[in-house]
This record gives C-alpha cells, sequence and structure tokens, in this order.
C-alpha cells in the first residue's frame, strides 16, 4: 500500500480518545474505507455493529449483532483471524459479496472490547492488509485505553467532589453550635478540616474496603451533630474489611440513605452497613428504614446522581453483574447492594 497509514492513525485517535461508540467507530471505518482501498470496513463491540461502510452494507446492520461465528472467534478469543474464502468467513447472507477479511481485535487492559474488520470482495486479503490491520487495531487499543482511564478518572473526580456537597450544610451545624457548644464545634471544625483535607487528597483508585469504611466514619460524625436520632449499625464481616473497593463507592450510600431515606423523617432512623464474602468475592449492602419509594418511581434526582456515579464505576470496572441493585418500599426504607470480586479483572488494574 501506498498510502500514509501514520496519516490515517493521526485523524482517527482524536475522535477514539472519546471511547469506543457509534460517532468513533463510523468516524474511523469511513475513514479507512476511502483511504485504504477496501470493498467494506467495519469496526464492532462485542454486542454490535458500531459502523460499516460498503459493500455488504444490505445486511450487515448498524446496530445490529455481528452475523459471523468468526466475528465471534475474534472477540472471545483476542486472536487476529484472517480469512479468505467466502465459507471461511460464514456470513448466513448467500449473496454477500465479501470473499476474505482480516479481523483484528481491540484490547484494552487485557479486555477485548472490539474489533477492526478489513474486506475484500473477488480478490484476496493480503500481507500488506493483515500488517495494516494489526497494526491499527494495536494503536486504536492504546488509544481506547486512555480514553477508558479518562472517563475512570473523571468519574472518580466527580465522586470526590460529590462527597463534598454536604458542605453547605456542615458548616450551618458548626455555625449553630458556635453558640450553644462552643467545644463540640471546635472538635467539628478539627474534623472538618480532616476530611476536606483527605478528600481533595490523590488517591488511588481502589482502597481497601476497611479504608472506606473509616472515611464512612468520619463522614458520620458532620451527620451525627445535624441529627440526634441517627443511628449507624456497622456488620462487617473481618474477613471483608481487606476487599479491594473503588475509592468512594460506600459513603455516597450511606449519605444517600440519610439524606433520602431518614433527612425526611427528621433525621431519626438507622442506616445498616453490612459486608460479608460471598460467592468469588464480597457483598456489601447499605440499608436505611427510610421513607422510601414505590418501585418503578423515579429515584429522586439529588439520590440518583450519587448512586449513578457508583454505578458506573463498578460497571465500567467490573462489569453488569457488580452493579448496583436497589430496592424500596414505601414507608420501609431502602437496600443498595453491590458485589466486588475477589481478583480484580484485568481490565480494572
Amino acid at each position: 500500500m501506498s498510502h500514509n497509514v501514520l496519516d490515517l492513525v493521526v485523524e482517527a485517535i482524536p475522535h477514539l480518545r472519546g471511547g469506543l461508540g457509534p460517532a468513533s467507530a463510523g468516524f474511523t471505518a469511513r475513514l479507512l474505507y476511502e483511504n485504504l482501498n477496501l470493498d467494506a470496513c467495519a469496526v464492532v463491540d462485542v454486542e454490535h455493529v458500531l459502523a460499516y461502510v460498503g459493500r455488504g452494507e444490505d445486511h450487515h446492520l448498524v446496530g445490529g449483532p455481528a452475523l459471523t461465528g468468526l466475528t465471534h472467534r475474534a472477540l472471545s478469543t483476542g486472536e487476529v483471524i484472517t480469512a479468505r474464502a467466502r465459507e471461511q468467513i460464514g456470513c448466513p447472507e448467500p449473496t454477500c459479496p465479501l470473499t476474505s477479511v482480516t479481523i483484528a481485535p481491540f484490547v484494552v487492559r487485557g479486555a477485548v472490547i472490539g474489533a477492526l474488520k478489513l474486506y475484500r470482495a473477488g480478490t484476496p486479503i493480503e500481507e500488506d492488509d493483515e500488517r495494516v490491520a494489526i497494526g491499527l487495531a494495536r494503536v486504536f487499543s492504546v488509544s481506547l485505553e486512555a480514553a477508558e482511564l479518562d472517563a475512570r478518572d473523571a468519574l472518580v473526580t466527580k465522586a470526590e467532589l460529590d462527597a463534598l456537597h454536604f458542605l453547605f450544610n456542615t458548616l450551618t451545624t458548626i455555625a449553630a453550635l458556635t453558640r450553644t457548644d462552643p467545644a463540640r464545634a471546635h472538635d467539628l471544625v478539627v474534623d472538618f478540616a480532616s476530611y476536606f483535607r483527605d478528600s481533595l487528597a490523590p488517591h488511588s483508585e481502589f482502597v481497601s474496603l476497611d479504608e472506606e469504611l473509616e472515611h464512612v466514619e468520619q463522614y458520620l460524625r458532620f451527620e451525627h451533630a445535624r441529627f440526634t436520632g441517627l443511628h449507624v449499625a456497622f456488620e462487617v464481616d473481618p474477613r471483608a474489611r481487606v476487599a479491594l473497593v473503588p475509592v468512594l463507592s460506600v459513603q455516597p450510600l450511606v449519605e444517600n440513605a440519610i439524606g433520602h431515606g431518614l433527612t425526611p423523617k427528621g433525621g431519626r432512623g438507622t442506616v445498616r452497613i453490612r459486608a460479608r464474602p460471598e460467592g468469588d468475592g464480597t457483598e456489601i449492602v447499605v440499608s436505611d428504614d427510610g421513607v422510601g419509594f414505590s418501585p418503578g418511581s423515579v429515584v429522586p434526582r439529588g439520590n440518583g446522581i450519587g448512586l449513578d456515579n457508583v454505578n458506573q464505576r463498578l460497571t465500567k470496572l467490573f462489569g453488569a453483574a457488580s452493579g448496583l441493585r436497589v430496592s424500596s418500599q414505601p414507608g420501609a426504607g431502602t437496600t443498595v447492594a453491590f458485589h466486588v470480586p475477589a481478583v480484580l479483572p484485568a481490565a480494572a488494574r
């Protein structure tokens, strides 16, 4: 090939830094199709065709599932696969014009998240095609990994800022105590300075559950000053304390339980924080006996922001099975649970 592939890489990477989605995949597929003299080009994730340009567009549908077993094999193994005959491709459409393909997976932090597919029709895939596909997939994988890290860092930063949104209430409480209980107000100022400093300090993405619970206890000192009827029970198996959890994954759930479960009751009630080894990891549960909400109703906005951030981070790190599970009944309270694996998957390290 006489094309300057490096120019194509430079042009595609800014789009891929936003992550692997229909827009970035569509731009990349069309860019390669128009500049590499291909008969078709596709970009897929592990479930859907994100982009397809060229011959066969009538049945290789964007948004639909990948049609061939060859693609599924490449996605499941992470291997680069080349087929040089229509029968090897295995397209279920008998009139498909495509006769050869190279499928090069995108591998991000050890996990396959998609693939680049370069097609020929009537002529075989050449060694140059394979080399280009492999090289592009490797460079694009690095870019997508950087995009994933950017997204994860942004979620952690937002979680840290969300964790400080009770600043106004805390300062109001301290101001009131300066008139009624100056000694306690002084202690809270010292605690608040320590909490604020710790919250803004650099954190690793993971901490032990024990460290996360220390942060929760620090936060609860302020809430106990606001609500004299607040009770918090820790039911934590000692074996669970060494489990690694995303930083600020439990504290927002406790804050939501107090803010949206107990505050409407004047801050009276109990929050329970439970953790125990279960299956291949640790089960963590935060529950309250507050006002609750009806199944299927819209979760209160303030509550939703905190829960959504934690849920996004859990699913990005561990997959959908580790996402938040929320159950609630009006007048009976709310329970939020999640599961973290004992061994971090490669994509989370």
